[in-house]
């Protein structure tokens, strides 16, 4: 029995790219359903390519583990596409180019204290260094319906490694009879749902690996066909899902986009701890989508298509190459990369002796120092032309595409939600609509030091400054008005420095002719003559820096 994954794949209804996460235990099968028993789906990701023309495009990215023999794949169609297959490449440069990032700006207002330079001891020199002030930053047509309780074959290739077939059924039932007796494993509690794509007109795709195919070649499925509005169709992925499932939408097209029947909301994001502490971005999401009713997408990122360098070098050249080493070096000065998808090709083409491991065999002919598997390229039957052949259709030609897909369309939307299986029960649909304002995935705040003639620049207040204009004191200022000399004295002493405990450095200012709070008079060392009204000024802004929000 094949283990199947279906949902929210099964529905989409334009351009787009979806991508099905597999649990990480050996015993995943990186589909929805295995062996009758249902396997959570981690996550979503999709491209939708929308064309002013009504045309769209689906990249598919499957994520699988398991056996080749145990793979099949099952997604509801709007109408018989045309198909083709695509790149992970594709979508891990459009994630990376849209991924939100919380950035800190560090600035300074006026001058710190100098620190003193004391003498050496046997760890080396006290004093002056470069202290780092910035703190942590996060940087077709189908023709008419098939009889009553049948389901007719509407299409059947082969694309790319896949054996693929199109279906159209009017009874839920028989659907799930055909799949069954075509060894797709599929759970009896989906006839409902597929009776609802059904009757809303949807065709399905099913897909097996070919028999001489391994997993490593397993790759991102293309579909093309006519469709008004990009549509995510997440009915079927309530069967089998986790809490709080993200998904994220990328639309590219003419103008930028937006749910259309779901709610636009925003995360909070007034909180330093995204900057500092790496708070959880995908949990602040799912506070927002809730509050929201459990039906909304917020807007990672919305304007220009941002550069993506996809596409690789030609390799026609290369059908003449017969030696296997050479090839391989050839691939990578094109910029080919021992990816699982390129794996899978060599070991079709250039496959490794029974006892070698792959990556040690590949790594060692593609040098021209390594002789220890002379013997065994020699006796292989190397056909340089049919591998360039097979290198264009499952990667040059898939990136060339996927970059060309980022040229023709000037805008790029990314929408990103989390979901439960309660929440999925309305297919979202989204919108090219011109008055969608831009959307930086760059989100800056900025961590203010306020130096002063009575701060080191280590113990000077720091405030925290988010993008809403609320402010978070990070640091209190510890004013020091002891001489160079009682300084170094201090620092020696492990009571006074950069690495000192607060508690501990705030006795030892107050020890050295300071009393905290704004109380009491000042005994000011010789050496910091003039600094009293500076000190009074930086004990203003010691007591009164506290949170406070614009």
């Amino acid at each position: 029995m094949h283990r199947t994954i279906f949902g929210i794949t099964a529905a989409i209804a334009a351009a787009g790219t979806v991508a099905l996460v597999a649990p990480a235990p050996a015993e995943a099968c990186g589909g929805f359903f295995c062996n009758r028993q249902p396997i959570d789906q981690s996550g979503e990701n999709i491209i939708y390519a929308a064309g002013d023309d009504g045309t769209m495009e689906t990249h598919v990215q499957i994520l699988y583990q398991g056996t080749a023999e145990s793979f099949a794949w099952i997604l509801p169609v709007p109408s018989v596409p045309e198909l083709g297959v695509g790149t992970d490449v594709f979508f891990q440069q459009i994630r990376q180019a849209t991924q939100p990032q919380f950035r800190t700006n560090s600035e300074t207002t006026g001058e710190c204290r100098t620190t003193p330079e004391c003498p050496r001891d046997d760890d080396g020199w006290w004093g002056r260094e470069d202290y780092d002030t910035a703190g942590p930053m996060a940087s077709a047509d189908a023709g008419a319906a098939p009889p009553s309780g049948e389901v007719e074959v509407l299409l059947e290739e082969s694309v790319g490694p896949y054996d693929a077939v199109v279906l159209s059924s009017t009874d839920a039932m028989a659907l799930f009879d055909w799949l069954t007796d075509n060894s797709y494993d599929i759970p009896e509690a989906s006839v409902p749902l597929l009776m609802e794509y059904i009757e809303n007109g949807n065709y399905f795709l099913a897909l097996k690996l070919q028999q001489n195919r391994g997993t490593g070649e397993i790759q991102p499925v293309v579909l093309r066909y006519t469709e008004l509005k990009p549509c995510l169709p997440i009915k079927l992925t309530s069967i089998a899902t986790v809490p709080d499932m993200p998904i994220t939408a990328y639309i590219l097209g003419s103008r930028r986009a937006r749910p259309n029947n779901y709610l636009a909301t925003e995360p909070d994001l007034d909180d330093s701890s995204f900057w500092l502490r790496g708070a959880s971005y995908a949990d602040a999401v799912s506070r927002a989508v809730d509050d929201a009713g459990g039906q909304a997408f917020v807007t990672d990122f919305a304007g220009a298509t941002p550069t993506m360098r996809i596409a690789l070098a030609d390799v026609e050249d290369l059908r003449e190459t017969s030696d296997p080493g050479a090839f391989l070096m050839g691939l990578q000065e094109r910029g080919f990369n021992g990816d699982s998808q390129l794996l899978g090709l060599l070991l079709r083409y250039i496959p490794p002796p029974t006892d070698a491991e792959s990556n040690q065999f590949y790594n060692c002919i593609v040098n021209s120092w390594c002789d220890t598997y002379d013997a065994h390229l020699a006796g292989l039957s190397f056909d340089p032309g049919a591998f360039v052949d097979a290198l264009n259709e499952a990667i040059v030609e898939p990136r060339q595409h996927a970059e060309d897909l980022t040229r023709l369309h000037p805008q790029l939307t990314r929408l990103f939600t989390t979901m439960s299986a309660e929440d999925m029960t309305l297919d979202p649909l989204f919108d090219l609509d011109e008055a969608v304002p831009e959307v930086s995935n760059i989100h800056e705040a900025t961590r203010l030091t306020e130096c002063a003639a009575e701060y080191f620049s280590f113990h000077a207040p720091v405030k925290f400054i988010l993008p809403s204009g609320a402010e978070e004191v990070l640091q209190e200022g510890i004013a020091y008005m002891g001489s160079d000399d009682q300084y170094c004295e201090d620092r020696e002493g492990g009571m006074y420095g950069p690495y000192v405990e607060d508690s501990t450095a705030r006795a030892t200012a107050t020890r050295r002719g300071i009393v905290l709070g704004g109380g009491g008079g000042c005994n000011v060392s010789g050496s910091a003559g003039g600094l009293g009204l500076g000190l009074f000024l930086g004990l203003g802004i010691l007591v009164g820096s506290r949170r406070r929000r614009r």
